[in-house]
């Protein structure tokens, strides 16, 4: 069995003993007082969750890798966040080439393909197909979601309409599902389930539940 270092040992006493004064410890395990502040510093510091959507654990799932290997990569490559991290909203409605949909389309794929990379996963063509199965061709889809996206930008700006963030996002992710119900399978019982789960979502906040 390997010794312990010098940094677990003074966090394995942190742990036992966490009002312990700094100086002490540092004494206790040879190491400089502000070492035993920053390792005193992190146990303190509360946990970081990160949220995956649905969409994400099944990429993960795919791809025959954990669902913390997937985190990891994802934060490694800086396209997913922890759900604390700050993120300023933009003043307008967004842009229909931009939009929350394609953003999370956009990250799936890019995370999808780098952890294939990192993980020795050469499969990525059978993932795309397989996923072609439910939802139909990217092209197609894209194409029809865009169209209805744009038309419901144009009007809100012509109507000089103003939504609040969960409102725009969950109108962007229930045209994106029924895009995927349209071109694809509408068997697929996740995109009427995931329709029916944004819309409460907003019903629930507007009702004084938010989540």
């Amino acid at each position: 069995m390997s010794k312990k270092t010098t940094t677990q040992k003074v966090l394995d006493y942190l742990i036992k003993y966490p009002d312990a004064p700094v100086k002490d410890i540092a004494a206790r395990f040879k190491t400089g007082a502000g070492y035993v502040y920053s390792l005193r510093k992190k146990l303190r510091e509360p946990k970081r969750k990160i949220t995956l959507t649905p969409s994400q654990v099944k990429v993960a799932k795919k791809l025959g890798v954990s669902l913390t290997d997937y985190v990891k990569e994802g934060l490694n490559l800086g396209v997913l966040k922890y759900d604390d991290d700050e993120w300023q909203p933009p003043a307008m409605v967004p842009t229909p080439d931009l939009t929350a949909a394609n953003i999370e389309n956009l990250l799936n794929n890019r995370v999808k393909v780098e952890i294939a990379k990192k993980l020795g996963t050469t499969d990525v063509d059978g993932i795309l197909n397989d996923r072609a199965k439910d939802y139909g061709k990217f092209k197609d889809g894209a194409a029809l979601m865009q169209g209805i996206k744009r038309l419901l930008a144009e009007h809100a700006r012509v109507h000089d309409k103003l939504f609040a963030d969960d409102q725009w996002e969950a109108i962007e992710m229930i045209v994106h599902k029924m895009g995927r119900i349209l071109n694809g399978n509408p068997d697929k019982v996740d995109n009427w389930v995931d329709i029916a789960g944004y819309a409460t979502l907003v019903a629930d906040r507007l009702e004084g539940n938010a989540r």
